[in-house]
C-alpha cells in the first residue's frame, strides 16, 4: 500500500481538545472554566435530568448496602468476646472480601461484554435481584462459611448493579464530561456509605450480638427499593451510546471511504482489478473478548490504570477488613480497643472525603487531564497508611492513636477520591464509545480483584508478620511504586487547559 494511503497511527483525538494548535492561546480564568464545563455538563444531562438523578440515589442505595454488610461482617467472626464465629486466622475472618471481590470483579467484566446486547437497564435490575439473596442467606445463616457464600450475592449485585449504573451516567453526561458523570456515582455512593457505617454502628449491639438480624432487614429493604426502582422508573440508555458512537466513528468511516477510493482509483490506473469495498464493513465494531485484551496486556497506559485501579481497592479492602479488624482489637500493651462507634467515625471520615471530593476531582481532571491528579491520589494513600503504620507502633495513649488514625482515615479516602473517577474517565479517554463498555468493565475487573486482594493478601501479611502496621506499612511501599509507575508510563490524552 502507498505510504501516503496507509491509516494514521495517531490515535484518535481526545473528547474536550481542540484541532487547532492553542500553544499560544490566552491562559483562561480558572473560575470560567469551572462555569463552562459546568454549563456544559448540565447541557448534556438537562433532557434527561430524572434518570440522572434516579441513577445517582441508586448509587447511594449501592453504597449503603456495601456499607452495612461488610461493617457487621467484619464483627462476626475473630477470637474476641464479642464475635459470634471463633476464626483464629486473620485470612479466614477477612474471606468475606475474597468471595466478594472475586466475583464482583467477573460480573463487572460480565456487564462490560453484554451492555450492549441486552442493555444496562436489564443488567441494573438483575443486580438487585440477586442482591435480594444476601441478607436471606446471612439472616438465616449458622456458620461462618455460609456468611463468606452470602458476600458472592453482594459480589453479584454491586457488579451489575454499579457497573452498569456508571455506564448509564457516562452515557447521559457523554464522554466529554466523563470525570463529572462517573464522579456522580462515586460522590453518591461513598457518601452513602460513610453515613450507613454510623447506622450500622449503632444498629449492633456486642452484648446481644445481632450482627445477623436487625442490619440485614434495613438490607433487605434497600433491596427490594433498588430492585423497584430499577423496574419501574429506570430507562435503558443503549440508544444513548449507539447515538454516540455513530457520531465519534463518523469521521473515521469518511477517512475510510475516501482511502479505499483512493486505493481502487489507484488500481484502476494500473489495470488491477478491485473489488469495490462495503462502505457499511470498513469501521467494524470493536469485540469485546478483543477489547478486554487490549486493555489489560497491549496498551501500556490502559495497563498501569488497571494496576492502579487494583492497588485503589486493595486499599478499600483493607479499611473495610484489617483496618477495622485492627481498631476492635487494640495493639497489646499500647493501646486498648476501639469502641464500635469509634470505629464507626474513623470509617465515616474516610468514606465521606472520598465521595465528597470525587465530583471535583472528576471535573478538575477534565480541565487539567487525569495523570497528575491519579498519581497525587496515590502517593497521598502512600502517605496515609504510612500514619496509620508509624502511629499504630509508637502511639501509647489512646485518644492520640484515635485522633491520628482519623487523621490517616481523612487522608486515605482523600487520595482515594482523587484516582476513583479518573482512573474510569481515563480509561474512557483511551477507548472509542463503542469499545467503552467493555473496556470500563474490563478495567472495574483488574479494579476490583483488589478486594479479593486487600481481604487475603492483608490477613495472610498479618498472619505472617504478626503485625498490623507492618502489613500497613507494605502496602504502603506498594502504593508508592504503582504511583512511580503511572507517572512513567501512563500516556495522558486530555490536553490541559491553560488557566490562572
Amino acid at each position: 500500500m502507498d505510504p501516503k494511503l496507509a491509516p494514521s497511527s495517531t490515535p484518535p483525538q481526545a473528547a474536550g481538545t481542540s484541532k487547532t494548535d492553542d500553544s499560544n492561546a490566552a491562559p483562561l480564568r480558572w473560575t470560567t472554566v469551572v462555569k463552562v464545563r459546568l454549563v456544559l455538563f448540565g447541557r448534556a444531562i438537562r433532557p434527561h435530568w430524572f434518570q440522572f438523578m434516579l441513577l445517582a440515589i441508586l448509587s447511594g442505595n449501592i453504597g449503603a448496602v456495601y456499607a452495612v454488610t461488610d461493617f457487621c461482617q467484619a464483627y462476626m467472626a475473630g477470637t474476641k468476646p464479642y464475635n459470634i464465629y471463633y476464626v483464629s486466622s486473620y485470612a479466614v475472618s477477612t474471606s468475606f472480601l475474597v468471595s466478594f471481590g472475586a466475583v464482583k470483579a467477573v460480573c463487572d467484566l460480565i456487564v462490560g461484554m453484554l451492555a450492549d446486547r441486552i442493555g444496562r437497564r436489564c443488567m441494573h435490575a438483575v443486580g438487585w435481584a440477586f442482591g435480594i439473596l444476601l441478607p436471606v442467606m446471612i439472616i438465616a445463616g449458622k456458620n461462618w462459611p455460609t456468611m463468606v457464600a452470602a458476600d458472592i450475592f453482594l459480589g453479584v449485585q454491586q457488579g451489575l448493579s454499579w457497573t452498569s449504573a456508571v455506564f448509564m451516567l457516562i452515557d447521559y453526561a457523554t464522554r466529554r464530561n466523563a470525570g463529572v458523570g462517573v464522579g456522580v456515582s462515586e460522590t453518591m455512593g461513598y457518601s452513602m456509605q460513610a453515613l450507613f457505617a454510623v447506622i450500622a454502628g449503632y444498629m449492633i449491639n456486642e452484648t446481644t450480638k445481632n450482627y445477623q438480624k436487625s442490619p440485614f432487614y434495613l438490607v433487605l429493604g434497600l433491596m427490594v427499593m433498588g430492585l423497584l426502582i430499577s423496574l419501574l422508573l429506570l430507562k435503558d440508555t443503549t440508544a444513548l451510546a449507539a447515538a454516540e458512537t455513530l457520531q465519534y466513528e463518523r469521521a473515521d468511516h469518511d477517512k475510510a471511504v475516501v482511502q479505499a477510493e483512493a486505493e481502487a482509483a489507484a488500481a484502476a490506473e494500473s489495470g488491477v482489478s478491485i473489488t469495490k469495498p462495503d462502505v457499511l464493513q470498513l469501521v467494524k465494531p470493536d469485540f469485546p473478548v478483543q477489547t478486554f485484551f487490549h486493555t489489560s496486556f497491549r496498551n501500556p497506559s490502559t495497563i498501569v490504570i488497571c494496576i492502579a485501579g487494583c492497588m485503589t481497592n486493595t486499599m478499600t479492602g483493607l479499611a473495610w477488613g484489617l483496618f477495622l479488624k485492627w481498631m476492635a482489637a487494640g495493639e497489646t500493651g499500647q493501646w486498648k480497643a476501639f469502641n464500635k462507634h469509634d470505629a464507626a467515625q474513623v470509617l465515616l471520615a474516610y468514606s465521606l472525603i472520598k465521595g465528597l471530593c470525587q465530583f471535583m476531582s472528576g471535573l478538575t481532571s477534565d480541565m487539567i487531564g487525569r495523570k497528575g491528579i491519579i498519581v497525587a491520589g496515590l502517593w497521598t494513600c502512600c502517605g496515609a497508611l504510612t500514619v496509620l503504620a508509624v502511629s499504630g507502633s509508637y502511639i501509647t495513649s489512646h485518644s492520640a492513636v484515635y485522633s491520628t488514625f482519623l487523621a490517616g482515615a481523612v487522608l486515605l479516602g482523600f487520595g482515594t477520591g482523587l484516582m476513583y473517577p479518573n482512573l474510569l474517565a481515563a480509561i474512557s479517554d483511551h477507548t472509542p464509545p463503542r469499545g467503552r463498555p467493555a473496556a470500563l468493565g474490563t478495567y472495574r475487573f483488574w479494579r476490583d480483584l483488589g478486594y479479593a486482594v486487600g481481604g487475603l493478601a492483608g490477613g495472610g501479611l498479618r498472619n505472617a508478620t504478626g503485625s498490623f502496621a507492618e502489613t500497613m506499612g507494605i502496602v504502603a511501599a506498594c502504593v508508592f511504586v504503582v504511583g512511580l509507575l503511572v507517572l512513567l508510563v501512563y500516556r495522558e490524552r486530555m490536553v490541559p487547559l491553560k488557566m490562572y
